[in-house]
Formats: C-alpha cells, sequence, structure tokens
C-alpha cells in the first residue's frame, strides 16, 4: 500500500455492498483535500472489525444532487433517499470511487492490529507507516480484486 491511507468508519450493509461490487462510491460529507491512495474499511458495530482495503480512483465533489447523478452512473450503492438524509445540511459533499478491494478474511480487530490506544475514528483517520505496515503483515495473504 504505497501513498496515503486513512482508515473509514462505514455501516456493515455498506461495507458488504463495497465488497460484493454492489457499491463503487464511497459517500463522504467531509473529506481530505489531500490525495488518499487506500481506505482502510472499518466495519462499526455489530462487526466491529476492519473488513476490507480499497484502493482510491477519481474523487468527486459536489452537491448532493450531484453525487446522486454519480451514484446512479457508478454504483453508488444507496438510495437517493438515504444518500439525501446523510448528506442534510452538508453544501457539499464527495464520493470517492473504489477501483479494486481486498477482502480481509475474518475480519481484523483494530485491538490486534494498532493496541488498545486505538479508536475507530468517527469519519476518517490517516494511518501512519508503521500501522500500514502491520496491516500489510496481518492481511498479507488477501487477494486484490478489480471492479471493471
Amino acid at each position: 500500500m504505497e501513498g496515503s491511507t486513512a482508515l473509514v468508519s462505514i455501516r456493515p450493509i455498506y461495507a458488504e455492498k463495497i465488497i460484493s461490487g454492489e457499491k463503487r462510491l464511497e459517500f463522504r460529507r467531509r473529506w481530505t483535500s489531500k490525495k488518499v491512495d487506500f481506505i482502510v474499511i472499518y466495519a462499526t458495530s455489530p462487526v466491529k472489525k476492519v473488513v476490507a482495503i480499497a484502493q482510491v480512483g477519481e474523487v468527486f465533489r459536489g452537491s448532493k444532487s450531484r453525487l446522486w447523478e454519480l451514484a446512479r452512473d457508478k454504483k453508488g450503492g444507496i438510495t437517493r433517499r438515504k444518500l439525501y438524509e446523510y448528506m442534510e445540511g452538508a453544501s457539499e459533499g464527495v464520493a470517492l470511487e473504489l477501483s479494486s478491494i481486498l477482502k480481509v478474511k475474518q475480519g481484523l480487530g483494530l485491538l490486534d492490529l494498532f493496541g488498545a490506544d486505538f479508536h475507530p475514528p468517527q469519519s476518517f483517520r490517516y494511518l501512519n507507516t508503521k500501522q500500514k505496515e502491520q496491516l500489510e503483515v496481518t492481511a498479507g495473504d488477501n487477494m486484490w480484486v478489480s471492479y471493471s
């Protein structure tokens, strides 16, 4: 995983849709202006595990109506109603296009990966070099799947 990596918290239903290929866009109300090459997908409660790593392709910014157009065209994996509810109060949001995915077998707990002092982010959190190396060692025997 060369490049910048961020851990993102995602509801389990959407994490599964990403893994299956049904959802190829990840929507965020806020996102960094810095380039992120990979997102590590942490499925929130009740799963509470890292379930996948996705390579980030293009990053789109726009209004919720623009994001909905993208969702229809690029497998957003979300209904218009859910997207609009999620974007409520935000003038602009972001859609991260996911170009490939690595499903992490059995999922990985954050305690096992990063220790007791590491907590899942509300939105996203950058991983440092040591954390990326630990993740690569632990998830190393998994296979990447490219989306076509």
